[in-house]
């Protein structure tokens, strides 16, 4: 089966698939910040056209079931950030989120709102018994993120950074299936 990432609306955003126009906010709003991608995966998008080739490609793999959302305020529809199952497991029952926003939004629950829909959807459409989700100790902020959410600290790692190789301390966090009623 495939599932269809599908909007969905909170009482202040707007979680939808990306649309090809949407690289150019997306890159002014959060792609070029080296404070928001400091501890991502991927590195600041050099250019706009970095950010629309990452985009398209996003958008290629919908077909194949992929879940991103772009993360858009609703009275304007600006994208302002993703979230992602980054790592899918179906047959091991779970899946890792991803997610990132622009630093004009920080502290303001935004993302808190999102990751909370978004591991409704997950539990509510797909067979997953578990979503985790990591961070590293010292993005703080990521991790008080997780806890508003009731994802609770399932052990530490030390990894390299994917863009350094340096050595991180990494805290995974995961909710179960049975722990959506405290959503």
């Amino acid at each position: 089966m495939i599932l269809r990432t599908i909007e969905l609306a909170t009482p202040r955003l707007r979680l939808r698939r990306f649309r090809n126009d949407d690289y150019i906010r997306a890159y002014d709003n959060w792609m070029s910040d080296p404070d928001v991608t400091h501890f991502l995966s991927w590195d600041t998008h050099p250019d706009r056209e970095h950010s629309r080739e990452v985009i398209d490609a996003w958008i290629s793999e919908y077909g194949c079931g992929s879940m991103d959302w772009c993360i858009a305020l609703p009275d304007t529809d600006e994208p302002i950030g993703s979230i992602t199952a980054v790592r899918d497991h179906p047959d091991e029952g779970w899946c890792e989120l991803g997610y990132c926003l622009s630093q004009r939004y920080w502290d303001m629950g935004l993302m808190s709102e999102a990751l909370r829909a978004i591991t409704r959807f997950i539990f509510d459409y797909t067979d997953y018994d578990w979503i985790q989700a990591r961070f590293d100790t010292e993005n703080e902020a990521s991790g008080r993120c997780l806890e508003k959410c009731n994802y609770r600290v399932a052990g530490e790692r030390v990894l390299p950074d994917p863009k350094t190789g340096r050595q991180r301390t990494y805290r995974f966090m995961v909710i179960r299936r049975e722990d959506v009623f405290l959503l």
